[in-house]
């Protein structure tokens, strides 16, 4: 190899480094001819980071203050004699080793991008029951009722989470590191935001609620992204492709996360699906009668049948409650709902 690149080694140590840069080193630290060289490279480096020793050449306070932070909270013990011992040849010996760490740790991170850039991580709310949730960007958010998020472990390079089910987002905006939410029919991108989507796979829609900031909607049948203001709902119908915008409170919108069930002009069908998600039951309906009724109703930390008690006393519904039954294992078969139009 010829002549060591002083400038590009010292680039390294202060972080300045690019892909070609961490290459170079690697090939640098494998090189024997480069031996002699690299030991009086990073003896400088050494050096510059213990000034303070640098006349006396001593590394014995050091180690006492970390035997110190070590062993802090342990009963005092006599240090052994042979602490004393440790002088500039310690260091001498450290700096040997440095060539091995740095090209290892090279190595182990150019495998470990790799390997995170495979993995996934998966969240997961089980019906009945909703989750607060933290990303590794510092972004947070809440997961309702069977719904799951997942993303990449190598998240912060790229800041992109799958969605299933329903889930409030609050960003950690990076003007330099966009923040998208991928469901099955659109691409929600982060503008510094708070925001509420529902895309549940088995239902025809996905619906968008922006509380803060703006967001952009994207998929490929869209000819240019949509942009959404605060207290903008926008519902995708996946069916027939159409968009619908209204202007809502969309702190209502995601009153869920504070354990709130809230129905906002909520069909017979709506209806059903937001009591079976809640309360991790079977809901179903009949729809041989007229279900133009509209359900609206804010319940806050109310059990089912208080629930089912209340929307009867307040509108047409009627209730029909299946007896559960004991199955083969012992267990219980799901509680089964039927709602009609009286």
């Amino acid at each position: 190899m010829s002549e060591i690149d002083k400038q590009r080694i010292e680039n390294y140590f202060k972080g300045e480094y690019s892909s070609e840069e961490e290459k170079y080193l690697g090939n640098a630290f494998t090189e024997a001819s480069n031996v002699e060289a690299l030991k009086a490279i990073l003896k400088k480096q050494w050096d510059e980071s213990f000034t303070e020793d640098a006349d006396n050449h001593q590394l014995d306070h050091i180690l006492y203050k970390l035997n110190y932070q070590i062993n802090a909270s342990k009963p005092k013990e006599v240090k052994p004699p042979v602490i004393r011992l440790i002088t500039w040849y310690a260091r001498i010996a450290a700096i040997l080793l440095i060539p091995l760490l740095v090209y290892t740790g090279i190595v182990w991170h150019q495998k470990n991008q790799v390997a995170t850039t495979e993995g996934w991580a998966e969240m997961s709310a089980p019906r009945g029951s909703r989750i607060k949730f933290t990303l590794p960007d510092g972004s947070f958010g809440w997961l309702n009722s069977g719904s799951t998020i997942k993303y990449a472990l190598n998240f912060n390079q790229n800041r992109e989470v799958q969605l299933s089910g329903q889930a409030f987002f609050d960003v950690n905006h990076q003007e330099d590191n966009k923040f998208v939410v991928k469901t099955k029919y659109l691409d929600i991108e982060d503008k510094g935001t708070a925001f509420d989507v529902a895309a549940y796979e088995n239902e025809d829609q996905v619906e968008v609620t922006l509380e803060r900031g703006s967001v952009l909607l994207k998929d490929d049948k869209i000819v240019a992204p949509i942009e959404m203001k605060p207290n903008e709902q926008i519902n995708y119908n996946t069916t027939n492709q159409k968009f619908t915008k209204t202007i809502v409170t969309a702190q209502n919108i995601s009153a869920w996360k504070e354990g709130k069930l809230v129905l906002r002009k909520a069909s017979l069908d709506e209806l059903a699906k937001q009591l079976s998600r809640w309360y991790n039951v079977e809901v179903k309906t009949n729809d041989l009668k007229d279900t133009s009724f509209r359900y609206r109703a804010t319940f806050e930390n109310e059990n089912l049948e208080e629930v089912l008690r209340l929307l009867k006393i307040t509108s047409p519904l009627k209730v029909k409650i299946e007896e559960r039954v004991k199955q083969a294992d012992g267990s219980f078969s799901k509680q089964k709902i039927l709602l009609s139009i009286k």
